[in-house]
């Protein structure tokens, strides 16, 4: 299904481009050649694992996406330039395949959708071993149907375990039971706790039971979006790249800032001036505020919001805290109330869309925040951060990040610190472009705002 949703994009983005071509008068795109493109297209995503790609984080499947893309591209941009027989116009060629990697990947994702929501997305795996990693694992497989892998069974030598559920997975039995009577094709060890020789021995016996076996190494906190294998000889070895010093990354970073937010601000200016509007007249005082956040290297700046609050909003919150503990408590804990005395209505609407956030875009502009990053924070909240907030201050803030598009506002305070960690450590391009595709599905189901 997946690849005919990838064949229907290629002939629906060629049909466009030769309608587009010949409304200019110019040579349309040759069916029987462009076709054979496709072939090669297909052949290619299906050798970097894309059919189905289960398993594949989102970040890794963009990426796939991309760059198989691009590069079948620009190979037969090459063959375009060498060959007059396969010329066929270099315009169309660039045209067609632009389209194809926006629209691909779109119907990529609806199509995925409705083959989990059929039950007919997915392939079962057994885990090895019952613990708090196990726990980890499973509660993320199943919040996240799209990386294709369903926890089936889980097996642990412990007998206080056996028998119960572990998120709604039964654990059947011990581990021996697993390599018996395997109810799977594939196995995911996740006991990274174990002793090296016991990991072995484990491995080992679980590799040749299963045709598929993936292993949960003792890796906790380490960057993992950066890990490459390799080997010396018999001895395998891990490359952990730091991406954060990477100027490349940098600058692709930089460059993606500066283009989506100039671009974005030009396209939005009459909405900007519209929600100006809306705000001051429905209560006095400016229609935007700025409130004072560290920045990248500590330094403090001044993010841009359009004022959601009462004018008054900080003798409002006072005069609430001081009446009610529990708001008080809640306040303390994620310096946030769901029901805000001090928002107003149209800022109440602001914030549900996120649209509140738009003037940041005046700080993406002059390099004081980024379109993806870790939460702008205060002085205060530094302490909360503790040794995190060394990698943290390494980064600009984001407009968005991985906790926005993770949870929102429904996140505890320690689990956003725990996401602005991970964004941190493991940033890439390719994570910023799924948080920027996630943020806007968030946003439009309106999950967690407030």
């Amino acid at each position: 299904m997946l690849a005919l949703s990838d064949i229907l994009s290629g002939v629906l983005c060629i049909g466009f481009t030769n309608l587009v071509l010949r409304f200019f008068g110019k040579v349309s795109i040759n069916w029987e050649t462009i076709l054979i493109w496709l072939g090669v297209w297909l052949f290619w995503r299906f050798y970097q694992g894309l059919y189905p790609g289960y398993g594949k984080s989102p970040q890794t499947e963009l990426r796939l996406h991309t760059v198989s893309t691009v590069q079948v591209l620009l190979v037969q941009l090459a063959a375009v330039l060498a060959f007059d027989r396969l010329a066929i116009g270099v315009g169309g060629v660039v045209i067609a395949w632009l389209l194809i990697l926006l629209l691909a990947l779109l119907v990529r994702y609806g199509v995925r959708s409705l083959l989990i929501r059929a039950g007919n997305f997915g392939r079962p795996v057994s885990i090895i071993g019952a613990g708090q990693t196990a726990s980890l694992l499973i509660a993320h497989l199943q919040a996240n149907p799209a990386y294709g892998l369903i926890p089936l069974a889980a097996y642990d030598d412990n007998p206080v375990l056996q028998g119960t559920l572990l998120h709604g997975v039964p654990i059947r039995g011990s581990i021996e039971q697993a390599l018996t009577d395997p109810l799977t094709e594939q196995a995911l060890i996740s006991i990274p706790s174990a002793r090296a020789e016991t990991q072995q021995k484990l491995v080992n016996s679980v590799y040749a039971a299963f045709p598929v076996t993936w292993v949960v190494p003792d890796l906790f906190g380490i960057p993992n979006q950066g890990l490459l294998p390799h080997n010396i000889g018999s001895i395998a070895t891990l490359e952990v790249r730091n991406n954060l010093r990477s100027r490349r990354s940098k600058m692709v970073k930089r460059t993606m800032d500066l283009l989506a937010s100039v671009l974005g601000t030009l396209v939005i200016s009459p909405i900007l001036l519209a929600i100006a509007i809306a705000i001051k007249v429905d209560s006095p005082g400016p229609a935007v505020y700025r409130a004072r956040r560290l920045g990248r290297d500590g330094k403090l700046f001044d993010c841009f919001k359009f004022r959601s609050m009462h004018r008054d909003a900080e003798a409002k919150l006072q005069e609430v805290l001081s009446t009610d503990p529990q708001l008080k408590a809640e306040f303390e804990a994620t310096h946030k109330l769901k029901d805000d005395p001090r928002v107003t209505r149209v800022g109440n609407l602001l914030r549900k869309t996120s649209l509140d956030e738009f003037p940041q875009l005046f700080n993406v502009i002059v390099g004081e925040m980024s379109l993806v990053g870790p939460r702008p924070i205060v002085e205060a909240e530094v302490v909360k951060y503790g040794e995190i907030y060394t990698a943290y201050k390494q980064v600009r803030p984001g407009m968005t990040g991985y906790w926005q598009a993770n949870g929102r506002s429904d996140t505890s305070y320690s689990e956003r610190v725990g996401m602005d960690s991970f964004y941190v450590t493991n940033w890439t391009p390719w994570l910023d472009l799924v948080i920027l595709i996630q943020t806007v599905r968030v946003v439009l189901m309106g999950k967690g705002a407030y």
